[in-house]
C-alpha cells in the first residue's frame, strides 16, 4: 500500500476524530470553530468511556457500538436541551466567515506541508516502527481486535497470562482498533494513519482555537496559527519519532483546545467563543479525555495553564474585594498559599507519583546549552530553527509592549524551564517538577510549541504589519497591498527550508529506519502468512528482541511475548523461553505449553547460552517440531511434541 492508496483511510480517520463529536458540542451551544476544535476531546471521552462500560457489561467492542452511543448521546442531549433552549444561555454566535475561511486555509496549509514531510519519511503506511515501545502499542490494538475488549482497565494485561486487570491509558489504542475495523487495514497501517492524522488535524485545530481565544476572531492570526502549528520540530514531529510515544502524542494534541477552554473558565478569553459556563460544564470531559489519552498530558495542561489560573484567581479576588466581599476574596486567594506546601507534601513525601518521579533520566548538557536549545528550537540536539525562533521572540516582545497576554510568555517560560531542568541540571530535586514526564527531555520539549505556536503567530503578524508600514505611502495607501501577506509567507517558507522540513524529517526518521531494518520484506511476508497456519487462539512462542512481536500486529495471531517490557514475565513464560525446544524430552515444557496453549514456534535465533535458548532453532532432526514456512531468517514450526494426543 502507498500513501495515495491510503487516502480513503486517512479521510475516514480525520472525519472519525472530529465529526462524531460535533453534534454534541453543537447541542451544548458551541458554534463553528469552537464546536469543531473541541469535538476531538468529546470523541476521545466518549470512545474511552464506552470501552470501559462495554467491558463491564460484556458487550463486544465494535464501530456499531460507538455509532449507537454517539447517536444516543446526541439524541439524549437534544431531548434535554431543545425543550429548555428558551431558558438556557443562548449559543455564542459563531465567528465571522472570513475568520473561519482563514482558519481553514491555515489548517489546510499545515496538512499539505505536513503531508510533504510524512510521505518523504514514512515510505508506506505499512512501514513498521522499530523501537522498544512500538510492539506494545501495535499489539495492544491487536489484543483489542482479538478480545473485542477495549477497556483501559484491560489493555495492560497484554502478554501476561492470567492477569485479570491492569490500567493503561488506552485512548489511542481504542481509536486505532476502530480504524482497523472500519477500513479493514492492518494494525501498522492504522497506527501510522492515526498518529499522522492526530498530528496534522487534531493538533492544528487546537492551536487555532487557542489562538482564537487569545486574540479574538482575527483572520490573519487564525490562518497563521494553523499554518505554524506544524512548524515546530519538538511537537508534533519529535513524538512521531521518539519512543514511540503515540498515546503521549494524542494527549498533547488535545492540550491547546483544553487550554482554550481554561481561558474561558478564568474569564481571560478575548471575545470568548466558548463561554465560561459551557467551559465549566465541559471541564470534567476535558480533564478525563486528556488524562486517559496520556496522564502526563494533564500535567502539561496544568503547567502551561498555571499563569492563567493564578491570574484568573487574582482578578476574581480583586473583583470580590471591590464589591465588599472580603471573605470570598481571601477564599479565592487561598489556593495560591496552600497549593505549594500541599504539592511538596504529596509529591515529595508520598509514594503517589514515585513510579514516574524515580525514573532514571540523567542530564546530558549544561543549563546554558539547554536554554539555548529552547530559545532556538534545537531541543535534544536537533537543528536550530532561527527564523521561527526570531518570530517567537517578536511575539514575546509584542505581548509585553502591548501590555496584554503577558501570562502567555510566563507559560512559555514554564515549558522551557522544565526542559532546562530535565536536560541541563543534575540532582534528584529537579524530579519534583519534571518527574510527571519521567524527566524525559523529549516529552518536556514537546510542551514548548503549545505556547510557541500562538507566540510565533503574533510575531509573524507583527512582521507583516511592519512590512505594511514600510510600504505605506504618504496618502495612507499600502503599495502592493494584496501581495504583502503572500510575499512574507513565501520568504518564511524559503527562509525556513520549506518549514524546517529537514529537521522534521530527521526527527521522525529516528523511528522509521531505511537501512538495517529489524524486520525485512521477506520476514514481513512470513508474518502476513502466519494466519494460514496458526488457528485463532493458539499462541506462538518467540523471542521478543528480534522483531517477532510485530508478527502479532501483522497477522492477528497471539504471540507469547508481545512486548519488550518483561517486568511482569511469569514463571511459566520464563521456563518456555529457556526450554521450549526440549519439549520432546522435558515433560514440564509440554505441561506449560498446553496450559498456555502454546502450539507454534517462530524463531530466527541460535542458542547463545542465555534465557532465550528455548525459543531458538530446534537442533536439526529434533522430533516434535514440524517446519511450516520460512521468511528471511525466520522459521515457523508447529510444536507437535505437545499435541494433546501425545499427552498420555
Amino acid at each position: 500500500m502507498n500513501w495515495l492508496g491510503s487516502v480513503p483511510s486517512v479521510l475516514v480517520c480525520a472525519l472519525g476524530l472530529v465529526v462524531p463529536g460535533v453534534p454534541i458540542t453543537y447541542l451544548l451551544g458551541l458554534r463553528r470553530l469552537a464546536a469543531v476544535a473541541l469535538a476531538p476531546i468529546v470523541v476521545v471521552f466518549v470512545v474511552v468511556v464506552t470501552a470501559i462500560v462495554a467491558s463491564k457489561l460484556g458487550i463486544a467492542w465494535s464501530p456499531w457500538l460507538l455509532l449507537a452511543v454517539f447517536a444516543g448521546t446526541a439524541g439524549l442531549l437534544a431531548a434535554v436541551v431543545l425543550p429548555l433552549r428558551a431558558r438556557l444561555a443562548a449559543p455564542i454566535a459563531g465567528d465571522p466567515r472570513p475568520a473561519i475561511l482563514a482558519a481553514a486555509a491555515g489548517i489546510l496549509a499545515a496538512m499539505l506541508f505536513g503531508a510533504f514531510t510524512v510521505t518523504r519519511v514514512i515510505t508506506s503506511p505499512e512501514q513498521l516502527i522499530e523501537t522498544s515501545d512500538s510492539p506494545f502499542h501495535y499489539n495492544a490494538i491487536a489484543h483489542i481486535l482479538n478480545s473485542r475488549d477495549a477497556s483501559t482497565l484491560m489493555v495492560d494485561t497484554l502478554g501476561v497470562p492470567d492477569r485479570v486487570r491492569g490500567f493503561y491509558p488506552a485512548g489511542w489504542h481504542d481509536l486505532g482498533s476502530l480504524l482497523v475495523m472500519i477500513t479493514g487495514g492492518s494494525v501498522p497501517v492504522a497506527a501510522n494513519i492515526l498518529s499522522v492524522t492526530i498530528a496534522l488535524v487534531v493538533w492544528p485545530l487546537g492551536c487555532v482555537l487557542l489562538t482564537r481565544q487569545l486574540l479574538g476572531p482575527k483572520p490573519l492570526l487564525l490562518g497563521l496559527a494553523g499554518f505554524l502549528s506544524i512548524a515546530f520540530g519538538a511537537f508534533p514531529w519529535e513524538l512521531l519519532g521518539w519512543g514511540i510515544l503515540w498515546p503521549n502524542l494524542l494527549g498533547l494534541a488535545l492540550v491547546p483546545a483544553a487550554l482554550a477552554a481554561v481561558l474561558s473558565m478564568a474569564g481571560l478569553a478575548q471575545d470568548d467563543a466558548i463561554g465560561r459556563g459551557r467551559a465549566w460544564l465541559l471541564a470534567p470531559v476535558i480533564l478525563f479525555a486528556v488524562a486517559i489519552a496520556h496522564p502526563n498530558a494533564v500535567f502539561s495542561l496544568l503547567a502551561v495553564a498555571l499563569p492563567v489560573i493564578i491570574l484568573g484567581l487574582v482578578l476574581a479576588a480583586r473583583r470580590r474585594r471591590a464589591a465588599g466581599q472580603r471573605g470570598l476574596s481571601l477564599l479565592l486567594l487561598s489556593p495560591l498559599v496552600l497549593t505549594p506546601p500541599l504539592y511538596y507534601l504529596v509529591v515529595a513525601k508520598t509514594d503517589l507519583f514515585a513510579g514516574t518521579i524515580n525514573a532514571a533520566a540523567l542530564p546530558f548538557e549544561t543549563p546554558s546549552h539547554a536554554l539555548g536549545e529552547v530559545l532556538t528550537g534545537a531541543t535534544n540536539g536537533r537543528a536550530a530553527g532561527w527564523v521561527l525562533a526570531a518570530l517567537v521572540v517578536v511575539g514575546v516582545v509584542t505581548c509585553f509592549v502591548q501590555r496584554t497576554r503577558r501570562w502567555l510568555v510566563a507559560s512559555h517560560a514554564i515549558s522551557g524551564g522544565l526542559y532546562v531542568l530535565a536536560a541541563g541540571l543534575p540532582g534528584a530535586t529537579r524530579r519534583l517538577f519534571t518527574g510527571f514526564w519521567y524527566t524525559d527531555s523529549h516529552r518536556l520539549a514537546a510542551m514548548v510549541p503549545i505556547t510557541g505556536v500562538p507566540l510565533a503567530a503574533i510575531g509573524l503578524a507583527a512582521t507583516i504589519a511592519y512590512v505594511r508600514r514600510l510600504l505605506t505611502t504618504s496618502e495612507g495607501r499600502v503599495r502592493l497591498a494584496p501581495l504583502v501577506v503572500p510575499a512574507v509567507l513565501a520568504v518564511f517558507v524559503l527562509g525556513t527550508g520549506v518549514v524546517n522540513h529537514a529537521d522534521h524529517r530527521n526527527r521522525v526518521l529516528a523511528a522509521y529506519p531505511r537501512d538495517h531494518r529489524l524486520v525485512d520484506d521477506d520476514e514481513y511476508g512470513l508474518y502476513k502468512r502466519l494466519n494460514r497456519y496458526v488457528e485463532p487462539g493458539a499462541i506462538i512462542a518467540q523471542m521478543p528482541f528480534n522483531g517477532s512481536p510485530e508478527a502479532m500486529a501483522i497477522s492477528g495471531r497471539q504471540v507469547l511475548f508481545p512486548q519488550i517490557n518483561l517486568g511482569r514475565m511469569t514463571t511459566d513464560q520464563a521456563y518456555l523461553a529457556q526450554y521450549l525446544v526440549k519439549a520432546n524430552t522435558d515433560p514440564r515444557v509440554c505441561e506449560i505449553a498446553r496450559r498456555l496453549n502454546v502450539r507454534y514456534l517462530l524463531t530466527n535465533d541460535r542458542p547463545w547460552d542465555n534465557m532465550w535458548d528455548g525459543v531458538t532453532y530446534p537442533p536439526p532432526g529434533t522430533p516434535g517440531f514440524d517446519l511450516l514456512d520460512r521468511g528471511g531468517t525466520f522459521e515457523l514450526y508447529r510444536v507437535t511434541a505437545c499435541d494433546s494426543s501425545k499427552s498420555e
